[in-house]
């Protein structure tokens, strides 16, 4: 038995000394004075040089856009993918949700403080737990909601069967659905906790429909994407869109649609690009517009810790990796996954990209700890 508690705390230390050489390395990394090496080498790292699917890497920096595409728009295509290719973006989506929210806020049309009795007026039967909810505990997931409720759950496989339930799960669950939940909010919890809501994001679009009376994809593209001149980012493919857009696979590689939402849109729905991204980044970094200083509002860490407003702050790794000061958000649907973070205060930013369902947040802390230390090469084209 001594010998091996002596054992388990050898290899304590030896694991405690190798985090911490880790982390020296880290602190320490040497400008190689190629970031575009750096890129190419970490997402070499991610696809084993497997490029039956793709990725797009944007990133922000010196004031610069510099975007690069690994694979084709789809097996059968020898079309590289590109600034101007058209992915799902997933739960990146919740950053227009919260973007919108803030603009109307910012207006005066609304508070972050709102309940949701107040905007439904009776019109929609509420338990007395939905009927405190507010605003703010929708955009930073504090209202108590869960991912998504079980009730929901059940509706949508009875309606699309078990073994479909994943194909495009959202499709089968109209607005009426969540309406009645919010009747009886069987399983939502007390709020003010962190817990990650999809429903609860997805419930803000609807709230933010029935306070303007206006529908939720057209309120965005007026008030946030259009000035922006993100013309290619929407939930309603158009011509061009469709055109441009990036075959999706699932985790297993075989090929999947482009998930549709009768129901929480708000929630992961819009389709964009990395060079439309990008417009969004610039506006959170450099300009000082009217919309820029109403999205540089959303950065601030809110009560808790956990997000800004929308935004998700640095966790344990995001810090570990010297991204101390970085704001993102991630996604994923059933044939694409995404990742976007912004750096104030280092004034950079990344988005990725890509057209299989595969968590690409580590990559994403990596390249935006590049993005930090490395410099532009000279062979680097913008």
């Amino acid at each position: 038995m001594k010998i091996l508690v002596v054992s388990l705390a050898l290899l304590a230390v030896v694991a405690v000394l190798a985090v911490l050489y880790l982390k020296r390395r880290i602190n320490h990394t040497p400008d190689n004075k190629d970031l575009e090496a750096a890129i190419d080498s970490e997402v070499k790292k991610l696809t084993k040089n497997d490029l039956s699917y793709g990725l797009v890497i944007g990133v922000y920096k010196d004031g610069k856009p510099f975007f690069k595409g690994y694979g084709t728009r789809s097996r059968e295509s020898t079309t590289v993918l590109g600034a101007s290719t058209v992915f799902q973006i997933a739960s990146v989506s919740k950053l227009f949700t919260a973007s919108l929210l803030q603009i109307l806020c910012d207006e005066g049309v609304l508070t972050m403080d709102a309940t949701l009795a107040e905007l439904f007026g009776g019109s929609i039967p509420l338990s007395p737990a939905a009927q405190r909810v507010t605003l703010k505990q929708l955009v930073t997931h504090t209202s108590g909601f869960p991912s998504i409720p079980r009730q929901l759950e059940l509706n949508a496989s009875k309606l699309a069967g078990k073994k479909n339930l994943m194909q495009n799960p959202y499709s089968h669950l109209g607005p009426q659905y969540l309406f009645d939940y919010l009747a009886t909010t069987q399983d939502k919890r007390a709020p003010g906790r962190f817990e990650y809501s999809n429903f609860g994001m997805g419930l803000l679009g609807h709230v933010l429909e029935i306070a303007t009376k206006r529908n939720f994809e057209s309120l965005v593209i007026e008030k946030l994407l259009a000035p922006l001149g993100m013309r290619n980012t929407a939930v309603t493919l158009t011509p061009t869109m469709k055109a441009h857009m990036a075959q999706g696979y699932t985790a297993h590689g075989e090929s999947s649609p482009v998930w549709t939402f009768s129901a929480l849109a708000g929630a992961g729905a819009f389709n964009s690009s990395a060079q439309d991204l990008m417009q969004f980044i610039r506006a959170n970094i450099e300009d000082d517009s009217a919309m820029s200083r109403t999205l540089k509002k959303m950065h601030a860490s809110q009560w808790g810790g956990d997000t800004g407003i929308g935004w998700m702050q640095p966790t344990f790794l995001d810090r570990f990796f010297g991204n101390k000061t970085v704001v993102w958000h991630n996604g994923m649907v059933g044939g694409y996954a995404s990742y976007l973070s912004i750096d104030p205060k280092a004034g950079t930013g990344v988005v990725i990209l890509s057209n299989k369902a595969m968590d690409v947040t580590m990559l994403g802390i990596l390249l935006t700890h590049q993005v930090r230390t490395q410099s532009w090469g000279s062979q680097t084209a913008f």
